[in-house]
């Protein structure tokens, strides 16, 4: 070890003594040869730049034997293999359809990563075990409809006595779609496969919540941006996998700060790799009112304002800044499209045919590109309505296939379910 240690420092002080011989700024001799090396290699990539990375016709496409998947390989001038990058036109990608994102607590807890911060002996774990019960039954929590699924909790603070303790203290009886453990590997180890395994065996779980996060990091990595970054990446990979929701507790800094997403521990790399961003805060330590502060990648922001039942220990909401604002109306070619399909149930055309076809059932002249546009940004309310659509381009002309389906008409679902009451 000492032999190790003489030998860094000698290392170190050549190191020193290079960096001496240094300028500050390069003379004028070496900002000609500097000048000179850029117009140089300029020039070469200019002439070269077509010769260095080719691409044939016959090898530029191949098959992965494991996933299937067909890939773009290319060849740089010394034969060595690459992938390019994977990009779509933006047109293609704005007549593209995607699936509706997956919300475990409608507009609050999305599939993804999510944060939840707050000071230590607030409640925050109250707050996410109520949180994982209500998930559990398919309950409102904080007064959002939740989609019933399985749920693991992950709670490292604690013992099974007293998870048995909190739970009687909101609830009768267990629930079967709630699983607890106490234990789990860190980061680094096998929690990605725990996690993957447990999953796979319970389904289906659609939400994940690790208390705390300061519990699975990995002891003597450094506090920086790009580990911070690196930890929750790695966190947010394992929901993308799983399709889950997984939820991490973690705590705030001791420090106040106007902007609630300062006060979260650690870097500002936990709140860059997190979709969901919340911070819990409460007016007075000793105090049961709080707010929760939310904002992320696919929700809008808000602040809730709540209380802590005392008896209960079930956070109750009390004022939800989101609550009592109106969405906006529906697009008057939209409101026409869906009553169009609900009468011809399917359509396959292009765009100015499908404009036309509307002009004769509702009497008011749509231009094919304005329509195409608002079917595109008001494709979820049309899927709420039962009606689909798919855009395909051939090399002559772009079509579209519009399908109206009863069953996933969330208003037709509604009439049924009166009716049969």
């Amino acid at each position: 070890n000492d032999n190790m240690e003489t030998a860094d420092n000698s290392e170190q002080q050549v190191l020193r003594e290079d960096a001496a011989d240094i300028p500050d700024q390069p003379d004028e001799g070496q900002k000609s040869a500097l000048n000179e090396d850029s117009a140089a290699m300029r020039e070469m990539f200019t002439d070269h730049a077509a010769d260095d990375f080719t691409v044939t016709d016959d090898c530029d496409r191949v098959t992965d034997p494991q996933s299937g998947e067909t890939v773009r390989i290319a060849y740089d001038d010394e034969g060595n293999p690459f992938e390019p990058l994977d990009v779509i036109n933006s047109v293609d990608l704005m007549n593209m359809e995607f699936e509706k994102k997956d919300f475990l607590v409608e507009g609050l807890l999305a599939q993804g990563l999510a944060v939840l911060a707050g000071a230590p002996k607030i409640g925050k774990s109250w707050m996410v075990l109520h949180l994982c019960m209500q998930v559990a039954k398919g309950e409102p929590f904080l007064g959002l409809p939740t989609k019933k699924s399985q749920v693991l909790y992950i709670a490292l603070e604690d013992d099974r006595s007293r998870l048995q303790k909190r739970l009687y203290t909101f609830a009768d009886r267990g629930e079967p779609n709630l699983t607890v453990t106490t234990t789990c590997s860190p980061l680094g180890e096998d929690l990605a496969k725990e996690i993957c395994y447990h999953v796979v065996h319970h389904k289906p779980t659609r939400l994940i919540v690790i208390d705390t996060f300061q519990k699975i990091r990995a002891q003597g990595k450094d506090m920086s941006y790009a580990n911070d970054y690196s930890e929750v990446g790695y966190l947010k990979r394992i929901a993308d996998v799983t399709g889950c929701c997984v939820l991490l507790v973690h705590h705030t800094r001791k420090l106040p700060d106007d902007d609630y997403m300062n006060v979260i521990s650690g870097t500002n790399g936990i709140a860059g790799s997190a979709d969901t961003l919340m911070v819990l805060q409460k007016e007075k330590r000793s105090g049961r009112k709080a707010t929760l502060s939310c904002t992320g990648r696919d929700i809008e922001e808000r602040e809730m304002e709540l209380v802590l039942d005392r008896k209960t220990c079930v956070w109750q909401l009390i004022r939800d800044s989101l609550a009592g604002i109106s969405q906006p109306e529906m697009p008057e070619e939209i409101v026409s499209l869906i009553a169009y399909m609900k009468k011809i149930q399917k359509f396959e055309g292009t765009s100015t045919e499908l404009s036309a076809a509307l002009k004769d059932f509702c009497g008011v002249k749509i231009q094919p590109g304005k329509l195409k546009y608002s079917m595109n940004r008001s494709s979820e309310e049309l899927s709420r309505s039962g009606v689909r659509f798919v855009s395909t381009r051939t090399s002559e002309k772009r079509t579209l296939l519009v399908m109206y389906d009863r069953r996933s008409d969330e208003d037709a679902d509604t009439v049924r379910r009166n009716d049969d009451g």
